[in-house]
């Protein structure tokens, strides 16, 4: 199939239907919202499909930035897929897969980036500012870049009222988000170190500490929980929705976090972050914001290259110590917005 060349003008055209080729998991996703949100503002009133893999169901689901969503997983073939939008004809397709996607597709412009893929920097630039570098030719360059993740009036409206069942999100007290898990567990913090920073931030900043996670996730949140040993410390892994958790984070004073797409859902919706990182790249995959603290080991193989075939048994995690978290903590809540809490 044939598609047009895209026209340096391509900002000026009438595009009415864009379908998104998204990534196969949630913060993928998340890091490249900054394109979905200028392309928003561009085309106003566009309707905005998307296709994303299983894994990212809960980025596209009830998100309000899209009309249809597409789940596909790769291993069921492109023709599968084919398939499912074989009766659909789009003004133009984002692939951020640098696929043959688009090929199978009726579309009249196409975006795909298989030169800029292969030439680009990738290991010293963040992801969310590499990939928008693709699309300034198009529509010129974005002077600040920032993850979104929107929530409907209805949403704020309805998850506030959920929240205020529980007595310590009152006006005016820090709400601290801990996330402990990870899909990859070499880059999981200890236990017992996450168990003691919360009950330092409970007893030093009268503070509710909220820990959260997916269903596989609540066994570990549950252990850590019992270890706070506090009624100020409840465990909602598993039992809310992702974008009950956008809507926490939101709302609470600073994440405590691995490396996940948790603390990407943090950054989208201006929650500050302490990142723990071990194996990984936070210089590519780090947060975004103003007011986040990235801490790390200080050994000569991070940032890692190669983070699943760590040699030593991943000792970086074990580097950063409660007290390094603590203090980052204490430089965030000791000036923060007491508004920001305001569940």
């Amino acid at each position: 199939m044939l598609f047009k060349k895209i026209p340096k003008i391509i900002k000026h055209k009438k595009i009415t239907s864009v379908l998104i080729i998204g990534l196969s998991s949630i913060g993928d996703n998340l890091l490249v919202t900054p394109v979905l949100k200028l392309l928003r503002d561009n085309y106003k009133n566009a309707r905005f499909d998307i296709v994303v893999g299983p894994r990212a169901i809960d980025f596209a689901k009830d998100n309000p930035v899209f009309s249809e969503v597409f789940v596909w997983d790769k291993k069921t073939g492109i023709l599968k897929l084919a398939g499912m939008l074989k009766n659909k004809y789009y003004d133009l397709i984002i692939d951020f897969r640098n696929s043959i996607i688009p090929f199978f597709i009726r579309s009249k412009y196409r975006f795909t980036f298989f030169k800029n893929e292969f030439f680009s920097r990738k290991f010293s630039t963040h992801e969310s500012e590499r990939i928008m570098r693709f699309f300034e030719p198009y529509f010129g360059k974005q002077e600040k870049i920032e993850l979104y993740f929107p929530l409907t009036n209805q949403e704020i409206s309805e998850y506030r009222k959920f929240f205020q069942q529980f007595n310590f999100f009152i006006s005016g007290k820090n709400v601290v988000v801990i996330n402990p898990g990870a899909a990859f567990v070499g880059k999981r913090w200890n236990k017992e170190r996450f168990a003691e920073v919360a009950r330092r931030i409970i007893s030093h900043f009268d503070a509710g500490v909220v820990i959260v996670g997916n269903k596989q996730e609540h066994s570990l949140a549950e252990q850590i929980r019992i270890k706070i040993n506090s009624d100020r410390a409840v465990n909602l892994a598993g039992k809310i929705t992702f974008r009950h958790l956008a809507y926490l984070l939101s709302r609470a004073s600073l994440l405590i976090t691995n490396d996940t797409g948790t603390m990407h859902l943090a950054s989208a919706v201006k929650c500050p972050v302490i990142a723990i990182f071990g194996p990984g790249n936070p210089l590519r995959y780090g947060p975004i914001g103003t007011c986040n603290y990235v801490l790390h080991t200080q050994r000569d193989c991070f940032p890692c290259r190669v983070e699943s075939k760590c040699k030593k048994g991943f000792v970086c995690m074990e580097d950063v110590t409660v007290d390094d978290v603590f203090r980052s903590v204490s430089k965030i809540l000791s000036t923060k917005n007491s508004d920001k809490t305001r569940i």
